[in-house]
C-alpha cells in the first residue's frame, strides 16, 4: 500500500529531521558540489596539517559530512520513499532543496577524489583513533537510489530486486527480513509484476526467520534472473542462522552491512560466460534459463550449476582493507615485485597489469577500462609509495618491513616501466588511483598456478579454485569440500566472485 501511495503522491517531502548549526552551510555547499562544472574550483579537501583550505572551506565540507551522518540515510524503508515518487523535496528543519541536488552532489562525490576524503572521515560519534573506523559513506545513497530508478525503467523485475539488494547493503531494518521486504514495492505494481512469486511473499511470526527469508530470495533470484550475479554476493560473511546452522554458502546474508563483492552490479561489459557461446550468439533470458538452469535440493539445501574450472589459486596477498587501514602489506608488495617485467600476451608491464587488476580494470564515470597511457599509472606509483610510508608496523615486524621497503626502493630507479610512468607526471595525484582502489575494499589480490592475476573475496584461500560458469558474467571461486567427502569432486563451498586478468604464463607463485 505504501508503495502505491508514494507513486501517486506529488510531491513527497522527505524529512531528514530538525536542523542544526551545520544545516544551512551543508545545503548551500551541496548546491555547489552538485555542479560538475565548478567542482574542481571548490578544491579537494585533505586532512593534512598546513592545508591551504580556510576554516570556512573545511566547515563547508564537514557540514556535508554531518548531513550524511544522519541515521535517516541508513533505513531500508526510505528506498521506496525516495525512488517511487515523481518528485521529492528534502527538508531538514526550515531548510529544503530538491532531491535532484543531492543526487547530483552524491554522484560527484562518489566519482571524484572527494570519495577518498569522505571514506576516511569518521562518522558522528567516532574518532580517528578508533580501531575500526566507521566511515561516513552515506554520501553515495542519493546516487545509488538514482541508479535504482534507472534500473527499474530498463531491467527485468528480478534484476531490479537483486541490484537494489546489493546497492542497499549498508541499510538497516529492525526486522532483518525487512532488508528484503522493504524493496518489494519496487517490483510490484505499475513497473513490475502484478503478483509476487510465493517465495517472495512476506511472512512473519514463529514460522519465519531471516535465514529462511534470505534462502527463499536466493532461490527465487537464481530461478528468475538472467544471470547468476547473486552468487557473487555471498562472500562467506554470515550473521543469521538457518535452523541453528550457517546459511548455505550460495545464499547471501543481506543482514551483513559491508560493501561486499566485486561491486559490479550493472557492469554488463563483464561477460566471463561468453566462453560458452560464439560472439554472434544472442540468447534471450528465457533461453539462458532453459539451457543452464540452477537446480535445488531442498532437503540438503544445495544448489547445482554447471561450469568449468579455469585454475587454482596459488598465491594470496593481503586484503585491500588492510592496506587501506595502514597495515603492512608484504605479500602484496612481494606479488608486485615478482611479476615478470612483460607479459607476452598483452605486452603490459608488471605495474600496469597489477593496477588494472586491483581496480577491476575500471575507471571514471563511464566505469570503463582506463585507456593506454592514462594518468592511472603515474597515480598508482605515487599511491604505493605513500602507502608504504604510512604503514604502522609493530616492533617485531619492523626489520622485515624495512628490508622489503629497501628492496622496493632499489627496484624503482632501475625499472624501465616505473621510470617511464613517473617521468613528467609530478602533478598527478595519488588520490586518482586511491579512490578506485578503495572501491570494493573487502577483496584481495591473488595469483593462480597458471599465472592469472586476479581479485576476489577477502575470504579466499590458497588452493581455492576459479571457475567460469554459464549465466555468470563474473568468474566464481569455489572451495572443494574435505578429501574424505565422497562427493568432494563436485561438492563445493562457494566463496564469491572474481575478476581475472588475462593469462600470464609463469610458475613462480606456488609458495
Amino acid at each position: 500500500m505504501m508503495a502505491e501511495i508514494y507513486r501517486r503522491a506529488n510531491p513527497v517531502i522527505a524529512w531528514l529531521g530538525d536542523s542544526d548549526a551545520h544545516t544551512k552551510r551543508a545545503f548551500d555547499h551541496m548546491a555547489k558540489v552538485a555542479d560538475r562544472n565548478i567542482l574542481s574550483s571548490l578544491g579537494i579537501p585533505t586532512r593534512r596539517t598546513g592545508s591551504e583550505h580556510s576554516d570556512e572551506d573545511v566547515a563547508c565540507w564537514e557540514a556535508i559530512g554531518k548531513i550524511f551522518d544522519r541515521t535517516y540515510w541508513n533505513r531500508s524503508w526510505i528506498i521506496q520513499e525516495l525512488v517511487l515518487p515523481e518528485h521529492v523535496t528534502l527538508r531538514c528543519g526550515a531548510y529544503s532543496t530538491d532531491w535532484d541536488v543531492f543526487v547530483k552532489a552524491s554522484h560527484n562525490i562518489a566519482t571524484s577524489p572527494l570519495k577518498q576524503f569522505y571514506d576516511s572521515r569518521p562518522a558522528e560519534g567516532t574518532s580517528y583513533s578508533t580501531s575500526s573506523l566507521k566511515a561516513s559513506r552515506n554520501y553515495g545513497v542519493p546516487a545509488i537510489l538514482k541508479a535504482t530508478k534507472s534500473t527499474m525503467a530498463t531491467e527485468h523485475w528480478a534484476n531490479v530486486l537483486l541490484y537494489t539488494l546489493i546497492r542497499s547493503r549498508d541499510c538497516e531494518a529492525t526486522e532483518l527480513g525487512d532488508k528484503a521486504y522493504a524493496l518489494l514495492g519496487l517490483i510490484q505494481g505499475r513497473e513490475g509484476i502484478e503478483q509476487l512469486p510465493p517465495l517472495l511473499c512476506p511472512t512473519y511470526g514463529k514460522d519465519c526467520s531471516p535465514g529462511k527469508t534470505y534462502l527463499d530470495i536466493a532461490t527465487q533470484l537464481l530461478t528468475d534472473c538472467e544471470d547468476l550475479l547473486v552468487l557473487s554476493c555471498a562472500e562467506g560473511f554470515r550473521n543469521v542462522k538457518l535452523n541453528g546452522a550457517d546459511l548455505p554458502s550460495w545464499v547471501p546474508d543481506w543482514s551483513v552491512r559491508y560493501p561486499l563483492g566485486l561491486r559490479v552490479t550493472g557492469y554488463k561489459r563483464y561477460q566471463a560466460d561468453s566462453f560458452f557461446f560464439s560472439p554472434d550468439t544472442n540468447f534471450s533470458r528465457e533461453e539462458k534459463l532453459t539451457l543452464w538452469p540452477a537446480t535445488f535440493d531442498k532437503s540438503e539445501l544445495t544448489m547445482t550449476i554447471r561450469g568449468m574450472q579455469v585454475d587454482k589459486i596459488s598465491f594470496v596477498a593481503e586484503p585491500k582493507r588492510d592496506v587501506l587501514n595502514c597495515k603492512p602489506f608484504p605479500r602484496l608488495l612481494d606479488m608486485l615485485l615478482k611479476l615478470p617485467e612483460k607479459y607476452g600476451v598483452t605486452g603490459e608491464g608488471r605495474m600496469e597489469a597489477f593496477w588494472r587488476t586491483v581496480t577491476k580494470n575500471t575507471y571514471g564515470e563511464a566505469r570503463l577500462p582506463p585507456p593506454k597511457g592514462s594518468s592511472m599509472g603515474p597515480s598508482f606509483t605515487k599511491w604505493i609509495k605513500e602507502r608504504m610510508q604510512s604503514v604502522v608496523v609493530s616492533p617485531e615486524n619492523e626489520n622485515y618491513w624495512t628490508n622489503l621497503k629497501e628492496a622496493f626502493n632499489k627496484f624503482c630507479p632501475h625499472d624501465a616501466e616505473w621510470l617511464a610512468t613517473t617521468k613528467g607526471c609530478e602533478s598527478v595525484s595519488s588520490m586518482e588511483f586511491g579512490s578506485q582502489f578503495a572501491y570494493g575494499e573487502y577483496l584481495r589480490p591473488f595469483v593462480t598456478e597458471k599465472g592469472y592475476v586476479g581479485l576476489g573475496s577477502q575470504n579466499l584461500q590458497k588452493g581455492d579454485t576459479v571457475w567460469v560458469v554459464p549465466r555468470s558474467r563474473v568468474l566464481l571461486i569455489f572451495r572443494r569440500l574435505g578429501e574424505f567427502d565422497p562427493q568432494a569432486d563436485h561438492h563445493c563451498q562457494l566463496i564469491g566472485g572474481a575478476y581475472l586478468g588475462k593469462p600470464y604464463l609463469h610458475d613462480r607463485w606456488c609458495t
